[in-house]
């Protein structure tokens, strides 16, 4: 086909443009899974539990560090007629010595024993006793802990022992890896006070239907998805990667489109021969949008390839938090080759108004 020919015979120019797309795309590609790491950072662990709504307390404006709820407001939830099932979830970060002067935070979430809201565990047991505790496995490559294990949890100027029983795979909140205890020990954690002014939960998880926006006098329920929206940073996080997205594809559909407008000026005496001779403006149009796909198809290939390469090497430790996924690649590649046909219409519509007559005498 015409426009495959005029790649082979211009491969430097065809080939540094296929590299510049190459590029953009790769870049799209890595501030995707940026943000995709860290919405998966943020609040993987509130993400995964086992429930469809939570309850917040009323003033806590969405907020997991804010929201204190009492036994009223538990109670309160749990008798709604469409909450199938509801059970208080609390949240405290911890610091934790792991071993001689190395310490690490940690996302302690209390849940109550055996019930929905406990996450699954993939070894080890369940949590039995008071002095259990869940660990996650991004805790496990932090300090290496392991089944049996002790660590040390602050209580007030005091520590507390607890026996790791389990090793959960949750992931984190608020960036730290998620540890799990039972709701008692969680309140000892949080409160150190009287018995009666401790709270009873920061959250509760509630299985049901048709309670979103559901209020009472000291709480208000919303979906797991809102309340992960209302993680502090995470809309504006998510807002930034975005719009980086949108300014990779912005430069990319100008580069594109430059470049195919710059070609295409370049040989608008050939394109007016060839309509003379008879050559149909849609058919010269369709070979320069095939020209488009073809280098942009290469480079978001290339692309893939590359970041497949950076996740290899670069990325092979959890220090950085992006996270590479088939759908993330697919759609930032599939942009890439859109924007790539979007800025070269201009060549198109270029290419659609050469007048054979006019074009030829400036040959």
């Amino acid at each position: 086909m015409l426009a495959l020919i005029e790649i082979r015979r211009r491969k430097l120019q065809f080939g540094f443009v296929t590299g510049v797309v190459g590029l953009i795309a790769y870049l799209i590609i890595m501030v995707t899974g940026l943000g995709l790491g860290l919405n998966e950072g943020a609040g993987t662990a509130l993400l995964e539990l086992n429930g469809d709504h939570l309850a917040y307390a009323a003033n806590s404006n969405l907020s997991v560090i804010r929201s204190r709820l009492s036994e009223r407001d538990v109670a309160e939830v749990q008798a709604l007629p469409r909450a199938e099932r509801a059970s208080p979830i609390g949240y405290v970060a911890a610091v934790i010595e792991y071993a001689p002067e190395e310490s690490d935070t940690a996302a302690i979430i209390g849940v109550v024993p055996g019930s929905f809201s406990e996450p699954e565990v993939v070894e080890g047991r369940p949590l039995g006793g008071p002095n259990d505790i869940l660990i996650d496995r991004a805790w496990i490559r932090v300090a290496s802990t392991r089944v049996g294990e002790t660590l040390a949890l602050p209580v007030g100027f005091q520590t507390r022992e607890f026996t790791v029983v389990g090793i959960v795979d949750q992931g984190y909140f608020f960036f730290q890896p998620a540890m799990f205890v039972d709701i008692a020990s969680w309140q000892d954690l949080v409160f150190q006070g009287e018995a009666m002014e401790k709270p009873a939960a920061s959250l509760v998880l509630v299985q049901g239907q048709g309670l979103d926006g559901v209020r009472g006098e000291g709480w208000r329920i919303v979906t797991k998805q809102d309340g992960f929206n209302n993680i502090e940073g995470v809309q504006a996080q998510q807002s930034t990667v975005d719009a980086l997205r949108y300014m990779g594809l912005l430069i990319g559909a100008m580069v594109i489109g430059v470049f195919f407008y710059v070609i295409t000026l370049q040989k608008v005496a050939l394109l007016g021969i060839l309509k003379a001779i008879g050559a149909p403006g849609p058919y010269l149009v369709g070979q320069g949008l095939l020209q488009v796909l073809v280098v942009c198809v290469v480079g978001a290939v290339l692309a893939v390839g590359l970041a497949l390469l950076t996740e290899a090497t670069v990325l092979s430790s959890d220090s950085i938090p992006i996270n590479f996924t088939t759908s993330a690649m697919t759609t930032s590649s599939i942009s890439v080759v859109i924007a790539g046909v979007v800025g070269s219409l201009l060549s198109a519509r270029q290419v659609a108004s050469i007048d054979p007559i006019i074009a030829m005498q400036q040959q």
